[in-house]
């Protein structure tokens, strides 16, 4: 039995409160088990042998993107060579204001010269962003399939004649989406621990889903989709800043299959600095949250999807809450600090049967269960999780574990840092009724440690987030010699690695932007 234990109201809110985020944390660190573990049965998909090849159209949205849109048209040029140059034919949607226009028309020009069929899409406008972008290419093509490719991505000359097989041997296939991999993950800190977060996204991520039959998502780049499947899915939306991630659910949702290449890889360039990568992530958790809220409903009413598939579609929509419960948890282990809520003595006392009971020993024992020591638990559980899930992707490619144990544990790190950012933007998805602006993360064509993204364009000011970084930082440190002095031990590891890791994503922020204003 429990024996009466009287909780002061805080006391009971914070416990209340930790119950519910470890639930949360373990339902999205279970899933991450669970998807890691699927992708072991993953086979690569067999086609069949082709004996004629279709029309093709290449979809290149850019906007602003000096260093790396002459490396993109050469990719595609080389990739036309091996398809077969006069099926092919190169859109580039630029939405450019700089002087990437010139340079863009240079390159067309040139390449049209030479019998490629090239050509440049201006729109006046950046209305819908690169959805808006796309959906233009796309009103105006005949073809019957499209690949897209962003602009610091350059395809292997093979890469239709590796995807096109599959759209033609089912047509029910509305898209093939093959995996990223990276010119410059030895750059520098930032680019080797970000490679082993993307690696995982899609060695294990997709290929779990790929096996298991769940909804899988367009990246947005290196991927063949089918013409009339987008079409009949709506076309490309500029409602969420994750167009990609939205088109390619509704396509499944009207009827449509995924195809994932894991052995198809396509390279491009991972952002060097914090300030970019931030960007970046945030985009990307803003727009997976208005997918969410866009598409969930419609998800929940099929009467096609299973029940797990409708689960995983569910966890996969909106794995960036997981940030907010993040800061959540930061503010619990704050509350804790400062009320004085003693994690380790703060106890409920259990009365179980003792086994010498039979003997003449008492009849009961009592036990100290300590709620906060499984909230605890549970974080560190999802923490493990995650540090798995990157273990498991940097086995997979033979990179050397012992070699890359600094880079899995600054991910973990990083992913804590950059939790205030990544839940401003959840939490903008979730409430705010505006889709947001599509902030493009700045390409610097750095392929080796001699490149340099210092002082070249597109560099990043600091944004208003900073605040909220530096306030987070400076409390976390106020509350850990806080606990320190009131013998809090419980509560400093959690409150340690949050530190951490505001500390370390504030100071490269500003070392990384320090010649900037304040922005919004």
């Amino acid at each position: 039995m429990v024996s009466t234990v009287v909780f002061s109201p805080v006391a009971s809110i914070i416990l209340g409160f930790s119950v519910l985020l470890s639930f949360s944390f373990f339902i999205y660190g279970i899933n991450t088990l669970h998807l890691t573990r699927r992708a072991r049965g993953y086979s690569e998909p067999t086609q069949n042998g082709m004996t004629s090849w279709p029309t093709v159209a290449v979809h290149l949205p850019v906007y602003n993107e000096l260093y790396v849109a002459d490396r993109l048209l050469s990719a595609c040029a080389k990739m036309a060579d091996h398809y077969g140059r006069s099926l092919v034919r190169v859109c580039v949607i630029d939405d450019s204001d700089d002087e990437t226009r010139q340079k863009l028309d240079a390159l067309a020009k040139s390449y049209a010269a030479e019998g490629y069929n090239f050509e440049v899409l201006r729109r006046g406008t950046r209305a819908g962003f690169k959805a808006g972008a796309l959906q233009a290419a796309l009103e105006k093509t005949t073809e019957p399939f499209v690949a897209v490719f962003d602009a610091d991505f350059a395809p292997a000359e093979d890469f239709l004649n590796k995807t096109i097989p599959f759209m033609l041997q089912d047509e029910k296939v509305g898209f093939v989406q093959c995996r990223w991999t990276h010119f410059d993950r030895g750059y520098n800190m930032i680019t080797e621990t970000l490679a082993i977060g993307i690696d995982a996204h899609f060695l294990l991520e997709q290929a779990g889903r790929s096996t298991s039959g769940y909804m899988m998502n367009f990246n947005g780049s290196a991927g063949l989709l089918r013409t009339d499947a987008i079409v009949k899915a709506g076309g490309w939306n500029s409602d969420t800043l994750a167009e990609d991630l939205d088109v390619s659910y509704r396509m499944q949702l009207a009827g449509y299959k995924p195809v994932y290449l894991k052995d198809v890889k396509v390279p491009a360039e991972l952002p060097p600095t914090i300030t970019s990568l931030k960007r970046q992530q945030g985009r990307w958790a803003r727009g997976s949250i208005q997918t969410a809220r866009k598409l969930m409903p419609s998800i929940f009413a099929s009467k096609t999807l299973s029940l797990r598939q409708k689960f995983e579609a569910f966890v996969h929509l909106t794995y960036y809450m997981v940030h907010p419960l993040m800061v959540a948890s930061f503010v619990l282990a704050l509350l804790a600090t400062f009320l004085d809520v003693n994690v380790i003595n703060y106890a409920v006392h259990v009365s179980i049967p003792s086994p010498g009971a039979f003997f003449g020993s008492p009849a009961l024992v009592t036990l100290a269960v300590v709620p906060w020591a499984v909230f605890a638990l549970m974080v560190v559980l999802s923490t493990l999780s995650v540090l798995y899930y990157c273990v498991e992707a940097v086995r997979a490619q033979h990179l050397g574990l012992v070699r890359n144990i600094r880079q899995i544990v600054l991910l973990v790190i990083l992913g804590y840092g950059i939790s205030v950012s990544n839940s401003v933007s959840a939490l903008s998805g979730l409430l705010s009724s505006q889709t947001g602006v599509f902030l493009r993360t700045p390409k610097y064509a750095i392929t080796t440690k001699d490149g340099t993204w210092k002082e070249k364009k597109y560099q990043l000011a600091l944004n208003r987030v900073t605040v909220f970084e530096t306030l987070a930082s400076a409390v976390g440190i106020i509350a850990l010699i806080y606990a320190a002095n009131l013998d809090n031990f419980g509560i400093i590891p959690i409150l340690a690695i949050y530190v951490a890791g505001y500390l370390l994503v504030l100071f490269l922020t500003i070392s990384q932007s320090v010649s900037k204003k304040l922005g919004s």
